[in-house]
Formats: structure tokens, sequence, C-alpha cells
């Protein structure tokens, strides 16, 4: 593990104390600094501020910086609840329909709102009022950030960011689970005629997809886990698991549903993780929260089919300058009506390349540096 095995499971029982309720054993040995940490690295320190502002043997210094981060969460918390309750009435009002994803739909599983912390705010949305969402957003202060690939993101500092998804995956990747009912699926509010809630077997779907594609790419992290836990314990017996495994097998993903479910109810139930568990575990818990560039580096060029690990980061390079075709449409938007513009988006790719070198030149670094076994 890149983390002391004391301190990883440290962690972990104090998550588990704090998302069931439970009061933790103050004498065990716990390094406070590591648990910070980590915590940060995998954004659950929310879930244990409370248990660790209680520990007695806690330094007053590592004792206020959990509670500044918690202090931090809880300003954003309270500006991004604000700023989507705008959104969302935007929305309703102008007859756009809409579906809340993932951190929105499993904050309801903890026992506060709060512990689940959300980096962004997803959103299903009706593709056809497109340009009325990017209208409203920009008004309203945000700024396109990105406009390809599944969704438009906009940001508005410090704080917000909102994805409006076309689709819940981009297509154009090599893991692109299509969702036909997804809409049929779906519960339609009963006080907002415009605002739809994914079904229960969706929402365990899409969350075991949505871990998958990070953990096959970069690395995912261990509130994945936690959210998991928690939705299962409530609704287990109420999906419709041959719906669920049909689903899985035919994106071939079953096998790793079992084993994460496996893990994520060992390790908050107290049980002891075999070694293929325990070596998927580690994988998690060493990738943070949503995994690492040079994780997703190793990964990338293990499945290229070169005969050099120095060929494949040429290629890799090459692509971050020119892009396929269908990724280019998918990120400037203005190639859809225009695309004869092609050759010029890509000339402003590179200068923009150029502009940030500082960026680019460790993205470069990054890349150069990546140690992989050779393949045979």
């Amino acid at each position: 593990m890149k983390y002391a095995k004391e301190d990883v499971f440290s962690l972990v029982y104090l998550l588990t104390c704090a998302i069931k309720g439970e009061e933790p054993d103050y004498s065990r040995n716990i390094n406070y600094p590591a648990i910070l940490e980590l915590a940060r690295e995998h954004q659950v320190y929310n879930i244990i501020i409370s248990i660790v502002q209680n520990a007695p043997d806690i330094s007053s210094e590592y004792k206020k910086l959990f509670k500044d981060y918690n202090l931090s969460e809880i300003t954003k918390m309270i500006v991004v609840n604000n700023e989507r309750e705008n959104v969302f009435e935007f929305l309703e009002e102008n007859s756009i329909k809409h579906m809340p994803l993932k951190g929105l739909i499993i904050r309801d599983y903890y026992p506060n709102q709060s512990m689940r912390q959300m980096s962004d705010n997803d959103i299903l949305f009706d593709i056809s009022y497109r340009d009325e969402v990017a209208h409203f957003m920009k008004k309203n202060g945000y700024k396109a950030v990105a406009t390809g690939e599944n969704s438009d993101d906009y940001k508005k500092p410090p704080y917000c960011m909102f994805e409006f998804h076309k689709d819940l995956f981009f297509k154009e990747n090599d893991f692109c689970p299509v969702f036909d009912n997804l809409w049929d699926n779906a519960v339609q509010d009963s006080e907002h005629p415009y605002l739809y809630h994914m079904g229960i077997n969706d929402v365990y779907i899409y969350s075991v997809c949505h871990m998958y594609k990070h953990f096959s790419t970069g690395g995912c992290g261990i509130r994945f886990l936690i959210d998991h836990y928690l939705f299962l314990k409530k609704e287990y017996d109420n999906l419709d698991w041959n719906i669920i495994n049909a689903f899985l097998e035919k994106y071939n993903i079953l096998e790793f549903e079992k084993i994460t479910r496996s893990i994520a109810f060992k390790l908050f139930d107290g049980d002891e993780l075999d070694n293929q568990e325990l070596e998927m575990f580690e994988a998690i818990i060493n990738s943070g929260i949503f995994g690492n560039e040079s994780v997703r580096l190793v990964n990338e060029i293990s499945n290229m089919d070169v005969s050099s690990v120095e060929e494949a980061k040429r290629i890799i390079m090459w692509r971050r300058l020119f892009p396929p075709k269908k990724k280019m449409i998918a990120d400037y938007r203005i190639l859809e009506k225009h695309p004869y513009l092609l050759v010029g988006t890509y000339i402003y790719r590179l200068f923009k390349a150029l502009f940030n070198g500082k960026r680019t030149l460790n993205e470069v670094k990054t890349i150069k540096n990546i140690e992989i076994d050779e393949k045979n």
C-alpha cells in the first residue's frame, strides 16, 4: 500500500463509526495527520469530522485543520444549494425535463446529506433545450468550461460546477453502456412535473458503471464503496437483481460489481478481506477520489497494441495535441454546424497548449516519466 496499512484501516474504522452512528474507541492509536491526508484525497473528511473533533488525543493543530476544512465545505454546500435551487427553478419554469444524477441521489442515503461531499452537480436534461440552458447559465455568471463528450460543464468560482448531461457516457469511449429506458424507468416528481427521479435499478447500475469507468482508467476512491454500502443497506431487497445482473453481464462488469460489493460490506461490517479483495482495495485506496493521471496512463498504455512503451507514449502525446475528429466535434460545439472549421480548432488547441506552457510541460513530463514493464 502507498499508505501505512494501519492508517488506512483506522480511516475505515472511523468511517464505519460515523455512518453507523457509533461511538468510536478513542483509546485506539490513530495517526490523525495521516487520516486527514487520506480523508482529503478521498473527499470523506465531512463524514468523520464530528467524531474526530471529539477525540481526546488529537492535537489542537489538526483539530483546527479538520474544523477549517469542514467549515469550508459547509460554506460551499450553502452556496451550491442556493445555486442549484435557482437552476432547478429555471428548468421547471421553462418546461425542461431534468433528472439529478450521482451524488445528488446518493447523498440522501447518508445519515446526513452534508456528509456526502460533492465536487459538482450532475443533471441529465432534454438536449433540445441546450441553447436555452447555455444562455441561462452564462447570464447567471457561469463560464462554459467544456461543451464536449457527454456533458456541457459550467463553472462559477469559487464553488459551483454544473454538468448538464446529454448522455450518461461518452459514445466514443471504449466503455459506453447504453441506458435505453432511462426516462421510462424514472419517476416523475409529484410536485414538479419536469423533475424526474432515476429508477432505483438504474441508480445502482449507473453507480457501478461510473465506478468501473474510473477504476479502469485512472482509479477510484473509497467513497464509491461507502455510497454502495449505504445504498444497498437500504435498497437491496427492493432491487431487481435479474435486471441488474443482466445489464452488468452484457458489459462484462458483473464480476467487478460482485467483488466491490463484497469489499464494501466486509469493510464496513468488520469482516476480513480475502487476498483478491485486498489487492483491489489497495488499488482503490491508493488512487484517491477519482484516480490519478499516472494510473490512467499506465492503463491506457497497457491496453494499446503497440510494439513498445515508447511508441505508446508518442501516440498518446500526438492524440493529446490532435484528438480524433469525433472527439473534436464533441469538445467544440461550433464544429457541429461548421465542420469546415476543424483545422482552425486544431490550431486554436495548439496555441492554447502553448499559452498554458507550464501545464502542457507538466503533462508531457508525466507521460515521459511513466514506467511500465515492456510487453512481451
